[in-house]
């Protein structure tokens, strides 16, 4: 089995649902039920931003065509703008001063907001509410209550989008079928004959969540690059039987991978939310941005992530063009 993608190919096949992916479809609706509605509007008077906003994003391709993306809604907006060169921690940037708005994981923008001053929901007059203590411990409608209930002076937390790149654990279908795995509740037994791949810092909180709350030690752990694990190949090569991802990955609808059932539970939820400075932003700003949050779903988030990867991949420029005018959400050229 090889691992494909189709980055030219913009429109998922709507008729296509590969095994074990009935679980990934469930969370992201689960997600929607769960509060990934328009939030209350941020309280900014002026309605036209007065300077350029610039963007910042992580590295990785399909970040790099968000960051792309919102920044030409923001110029379709008639907003000034422009996207800075990559950051590993892009909320840090804008918390720094050096950005001024970030997409990011709820559960990682409800860790870094919890330390700027004012950053308090409205029942904790104490300061920050508290962030999740581990993997699983907030579901996604906790920690996007959460998130919005917070106050951080001179930034906004702007709507969440359905997309998700929460973490996940994914086998092959003949991995699945073979060992009767379908589920982490399944995992204990298996443990000790499978060799599971992730990254280090997945590692640090991954392996003891899969202690506790599937009773599972695996038979060895295989450290993944980054890029690795932006991937499939390691699964689909065998060299790893169970690979930690993020449910944003392309490659396990293109390869029928099977998502484990409650891999959830072991993972903080990252449902994309953008942070913005507010010196000087007006509410045309905050309007496009949201526009492009509340269009993107999950499936969209994995074809810009099946565009941009692979031999053919689009440069993350273009693939966030091309997406934002098959979605029509700006104006054509």
């Amino acid at each position: 089995m090889s691992e494909t993608n189709h980055p030219h190919r913009l429109r998922r096949a709507r008729g296509f649902e590969a095994p074990g992916l009935r679980a990934l479809g469930l969370g992201a609706a689960l997600l929607a039920l769960a509060g990934c509605t328009p939030n209350a509007q941020v309280p900014i008077a002026q309605e036209q931003t007065e300077r350029e906003l610039v963007l910042v994003q992580r590295p990785d391709a399909t970040s790099q065509a968000l960051g792309h993306a919102y920044k030409d809604m923001l110029v379709d907006a008639g907003v000034s703008a422009r996207l800075a060169e990559p950051a590993a921690d892009p909320v840090a940037e804008v918390l720094a001063g050096r950005a001024d708005v970030a997409v990011a994981g709820s559960s990682e923008l409800l860790a870094a907001l919890g330390e700027v001053p004012g950053a308090k929901d409205d029942g904790d007059a104490s300061g920050a509410p508290e962030s999740p203590a581990a993997p699983g411990d907030l579901d996604a409608a906790a920690v996007n209550t959460r998130l919005h209930a917070l106050t951080p002076e001179g930034f906004a937390v702007l709507d969440t989008a359905e997309a998700e790149r929460t973490g996940t654990l994914v086998v092959t279908a003949a991995t699945g079928a073979g060992e009767k795995l379908a589920t982490i509740d399944q995992l204990g037994p298996l443990c000790p004959e499978l060799d599971f791949g992730m990254t280090r810092t997945v590692r640090a909180t991954l392996l003891p969540a899969l202690g506790l709350k599937a009773s599972c030690t695996p038979r060895a752990i295989v450290e993944l690059t980054d890029d690795q694990a932006r991937g499939v190949l390691p699964v689909i090569s065998d060299a790893v039987q169970v690979q930690a991802t993020t449910l944003a990955n392309s490659g396990i609808q293109d390869n029928a991978l099977v998502v484990l059932q409650g891999s959830a539970s072991l993972f903080a939820p990252e449902a994309l939310t953008p942070v913005i400075t507010t010196d000087g932003v007006g509410q045309d700003a905050i309007k496009a941005i949201n526009k492009l949050s509340a269009a993107l779903k999950q499936e969209d988030l994995q074809d810009i992530n099946r565009m941009v990867s692979g031999r053919d991949a689009l440069h993350p420029k273009k693939a966030a063009a091309d997406w934002l005018a098959d979605e029509s959400l700006v104006s054509a050229p």
